[in-house]
């Protein structure tokens, strides 16, 4: 184990929180993140529920991930960062800052991912009024380069109001075409005693996060999903999201076979029909890496008889190398086109000129995950820049961190920090 470098752990800003507000644990594991590191943990220490410690658990990074905690650390005491000499994945660097934490209630950040500054509140707020051991809360997808399609985790399956997941929803991957996504995506805030002893999967390099929210309901933990998204998830070439192995999808195979071998009679009666279509569906991914090595590799023999076998991998290959080369041939941020959307609270006149959207209410509680994703979609591809005239404005505008630029068109008074990713892209 590496050096443990921290403030003060219970040390809060002096007239900012109530002593009295439940300490949340804000996890987040970094490898080599520098590039997008210091806008994830801003986006955490300016949350309006600012009695939180965040733990960071950088995991052997080379590339000036430590000065830039050291920096930050120094400037904010609610900081803790642990090193570790080595990669070891980010089920271990999670579990060495869940093993430090001491907050009542738990979050993951990813260290490339960014969050709405009132989330932590929000998602208290619905825990408890829930009764619930954990809530999750829609994630948007975003990118500086351009994304294919608008894109939430929930998609068309977020509904209008709270509900409960079950491990079958859990365990559940939808089919091409089905609605909404893979919950295992989701980042709960989660309650540490209904954790109790339960830890990441070390052998696990994808899937982890999925692997321990299986666990935890399937040993009595209840999770809700809300109908808002004030998580923002990067998506770009280096997220490990977005990559496996054959070993990673084995490893994914393995952990669900262990899975099973624990389950009671019941819960693989309940289960039998979804961990049999997760099986195929995972057999499938493990063909396609299979392909993908044998055409890395020109052994052009073993890429044909794996497409006769399997003629169903046409299609991902193709989308494959459509993205692969959608990304080479992306325009430069210098080229892409300008585009201004003003954003307009309800009940607000809209301008007589440009284009606009309607914004919600800025305590409203409903899905608006399509808006989000569209605005975020549209930074994608072109040099965005937002306008805000009150509240309801700058709230939305902190949905699309990938926007080139962030401009009030009068004085706002409100609560919520201006976002700090509205530079040029800089942050974006």
């Amino acid at each position: 184990m590496g050096r443990q470098m921290q403030g003060p752990g219970e040390t809060t800003p002096a007239g900012q929180a109530s002593a009295t507000a439940p300490l949340v644990s804000v996890i987040m594991a970094n490898h080599q993140g520098a590039a997008y590191l210091e806008a994830a943990v801003r986006s955490v220490l300016l949350q309006s529920h600012d009695r939180l410690e965040l733990i960071v658990a950088d995991d052997g990074s080379t590339d000036g991930s430590l000065e830039i905690l050291d920096r930050l650390a120094a400037q904010d005491a609610r900081i803790v960062v642990l090193c570790h000499d080595r990669p070891s994945g980010p089920a271990a660097a999670r579990n060495r800052a869940l093993s430090r934490a001491r907050g009542r209630w738990l979050a993951i950040c990813d260290s490339d991912d960014v969050m709405h500054p009132d989330r932590l509140s929000r998602l208290l707020r619905a825990a408890e009024a829930l009764s619930a051991d954990a809530v999750a809360d829609d994630m948007i997808h975003f990118a500086t380069e351009p994304l294919a399609a608008p894109q939430s985790v929930l998609g068309e399956a977020a509904t209008a109001d709270p509900w409960q997941i079950t491990a079958a929803d859990m365990l559940r991957i939808p089919a091409k075409g089905q609605g909404g996504g893979q919950l295992g995506y989701l980042k709960p805030l989660m309650r540490r005693s209904a954790l109790g002893a339960l830890r990441y999967d070390e052998t696990l390099h994808i899937g982890e996060d999925q692997d321990l929210y299986l666990r935890f309901l399937l040993q009595g933990g209840t999770m809700w999903v809300l109908p808002e998204a004030l998580y923002l998830y990067r998506r770009h070439p280096r997220s490990l999201s977005y990559r496996s192995s054959q070993a990673q999808v084995l490893a994914a195979i393995h952990a669900m076979e262990h899975l099973c071998g624990s389950l009671n009679a019941d819960q693989l009666k309940d289960l039998k029909e979804v961990i049999a279509d997760r099986r195929r569906i995972l057999e499938g991914r493990l063909a396609f890496e299979a392909l993908a090595d044998d055409l890395k590799a020109a052994r052009l023999w073993a890429a044909a008889r794996g497409l006769l076998q399997r003629p169903g991998l046409v299609r991902p290959l193709l989308d494959a190398v459509g993205a692969k080369l959608s990304r080479r041939i992306a325009p430069a941020d210098s080229g892409r086109e300008s585009r201004t959307i003003h954003l307009i609270a309800p009940g607000q006149p809209p301008p007589k000129a440009g284009e606009w959207r309607r914004v919600p209410d800025l305590g409203a509680d409903h899905a608006h995950s399509a808006l989000w994703a569209e605005l975020c979609f549209i930074a994608s591809r072109c040099a965005l820049t937002l306008t805000y005239g009150d509240p309801a404005g700058l709230s939305a505008a902190w949905r699309v961190p990938a926007a080139q630029d962030i401009v009030a068109r009068s004085d706002v008074q409100s609560d919520l920090p201006r976002p700090f990713f509205g530079d040029g892209g800089k942050n974006g």
